[in-house]
């Protein structure tokens, strides 16, 4: 019974560690996100029109149709009373943390070993790329989270729980409704597994072909809500991901499916070499692979030092690699841990989970040109190299030898050299999640309550017919209040000296203010999916020049008068302007 309290007590540190690291920017700022303003806007209009799909005229295409998020910050308003720019920021990551819980119940049923669901556990509460991407209060949160819980009712079904299916559907089709690209990559997990499953029992039930029509329904539910429903998914993202157009994307993806069932049900011979395929013995040890898997990450990295990362086109920095060694250390041991799963049906299970995504990994970064960016899935291969990473560091705590003399004293150093493994291993996880991404440079996500104030300022002083000039973060915030704003358009605003140098482009897009914060003076201006900007001193001081006038500014100081935080908002007076009037 002790034993047993010991372990809920340490389950339920995992979840709140999981729940609480991804709640720190949420609640250290007053909102979180560079599309934050996109769901915030959506949710509002969806309270305010009393309807489920509104008309969306914001960034992006496809947003509006994955209403999961939506839904649940209008009840736990409603329910409440709070207001959801505060609510909606501070539900999400809670849920992401859920997934904490969720992967220590796929382990236990998986493997029937409480100790590695727990170490499991605790390494997916703080895997850095899942941890970021799941502090967000964003649909693909919600994804991350119905996905784990189709995983784990898939995975009872697979070994024969029938009754799991009265869930797996309800769920499937709230995965279907939070997220298209988290969909994408539960689709081809579960395709993997369910083929690889039917590899490894060398024989066909009938509970099989009850899972090739739940795979069947999931991919049918899957496609014809983004045709009938998400039509951007359909027009958009699958033509950008597939050199193909959708209908042919569709008709080859079921003849994949289908045509791998039959191949594996109907021909033994093909079972049998397939079997020998999959559960080939590696030629080295887990060991050697931790060391290897570690030097490759970190020269990968080196690497992208010279050339832009995929996707996000940013150079690592010196700074990101030292920051990236714990991550390099815990997907070293992922990485090792994948080669100890071939014995297993179960661990076959999570290898092909694992597997099935790199698959797409690799394919995004040969195929250039796709939208299923190779940075997008880092954050789901992290799912099962967490339970791999878990399995390894469990082997290798058994491993550990001090000396080769059996006493009390040397029992216990072994034990105390395991748990500060795994422990190290946590904790420097846990320090560098919000550093490293910060340090790439690329974006900073925070919006502060200076920001806030500059919006509320704006709401009662301008017309929100005004076009309004800032970074992607802020716009989309604008956007959610009624303004116009022209975030990825604005290019020389940012880097130009003088205002001769950006008239051109502001007369364009009729701009009439422009919105500006410490961040994007101190850190970078992020306009769009790869479009970066710095301003150095000379491009901020032409805004205290003719024709920028500052019409607001606020800020926040520490307890000695120094100042924390600031936001500015400039107005361009045009007609002091000789010759140039805006119509």
């Amino acid at each position: 019974m002790l034993k047993a309290r010991k372990h809920l007590i340490l389950l339920f540190i995992a979840v709140v560690l999981g729940i609480t690291i991804r709640s720190l920017p949420a609640w250290t700022n007053a909102a979180w996100g560079n599309d934050f303003g996109i769901y915030y806007g959506i949710t509002t209009s969806i309270l305010r029109e009393q309807r489920l799909f509104i008309d969306y005229d914001g960034w992006g295409s496809s947003y509006q149709y994955f209403p999961t998020l939506y839904i649940l910050s209008i009840m736990a308003h409603l329910a409440t009373g709070i207001d959801i720019l505060w609510l909606m920021p501070r539900i999400a990551p809670i849920v992401g943390g859920l997934t904490v819980l969720v992967i220590y119940y796929i382990v236990v049923y998986l493997f029937r070993d409480r100790k590695l669901a727990l170490l499991s556990s605790f390494l997916l509460a703080i895997a850095p790329f899942h941890v970021y991407q799941t502090s967000h209060a964003a649909p693909l949160t919600m994804g991350h989270f119905f996905m784990l819980l189709c995983m784990y009712y898939f995975i009872r079904c697979i070994k024969g729980n029938r009754t799991s299916m009265i869930f797996l559907i309800p769920l499937t089709l709230l995965l279907v409704l939070s997220h298209h690209l988290t969909t994408y990559f539960y689709l081809i997990s579960v395709d993997a597994i369910f083929l690889v499953s039917l590899v490894w029992k060398r024989r066909t039930e009938k509970n099989d072909y009850l899972l090739m029509c739940y795979v069947l329904f999931a991919s049918l539910t899957t496609f014809g809500y983004w045709a009938l429903v998400a039509k951007p998914v359909f027009y958009n993202f699958i033509p950008s991901g597939f050199p193909l157009v959708p209908y042919q994307t569709i008709t080859l993806y079921f003849a994949l499916l289908i045509g791998g069932f039959l191949l594996v049900t109907k021909s033994e011979t093909t079972r049998e070499k397939l079997f020998k395929l999959i559960t080939r013995p590696s030629k080295s040890g887990y060991k050697s692979k931790i060391v290897l898997s570690f030097i490759l990450i970190l020269s990968i990295e080196s690497f992208f030092m010279l050339i832009p990362l995929p996707g996000v086109m940013v150079k690592i920095n010196a700074l990101t690699i030292i920051y990236s060694i714990p991550i390099a250390l815990l997907f070293s041991f992922g990485v090792a841990g994948l080669t100890l799963l071939k014995k297993t049906g179960e661990g076959l299970i999570v290898r092909w989970w694992f597997i099935s995504i790199f698959m797409s990994f690799v394919y995004s970064i040969v195929y250039r040109e796709t939208s299923i960016y190779p940075d997008r899935h880092i954050e789901y291969l992290v799912v099962p190299l967490s339970i791999a990473a878990a399995i390894s560091l469990n082997r290798y705590l058994h491993d550990v030898r001090p000396l080769p003399i059996s006493l009390p004293s040397l029992s216990r150093t072994r034990s105390a050299i395991g748990v500060t493994l795994v422990i190290s291993i946590i904790l420097s996880n846990m320090i560098v999640v919000y550093p490293a991404f910060d340090s790439i440079n690329a974006a900073d996500e925070r919006i502060t309550e200076c920001c806030m104030s500059a919006i509320e300022w704006l709401k009662e002083n301008i017309n929100d017919s005004s076009v309004i000039a800032s970074d992607h973060r802020l716009s989309m915030l604008l956007w959610a209040n009624g303004f116009s704003t022209v975030s990825e358009e604005t290019n020389l605003t940012w880097t130009a000296k003088s205002w001769d140098d950006c008239k051109d482009e502001l007369k364009l897009l009729n701009v009439s203010y422009i919105l500006l914060d410490d961040i994007m003076k101190e850190k970078i201006v992020n306009v769009g999916v790869g479009k970066y900007y710095e301003i150095n001193n000379e491009s901020y001081e032409k805004f205290g020049r003719e024709p920028f006038e500052l019409v607001y500014r606020n800020a926040t100081y520490d307890s000695e008068g120094n100042e924390i935080r600031w936001a500015e908002i400039y107005f361009i007076n045009w007609s002091c302007i000789h010759g140039e009037h805006k119509g």
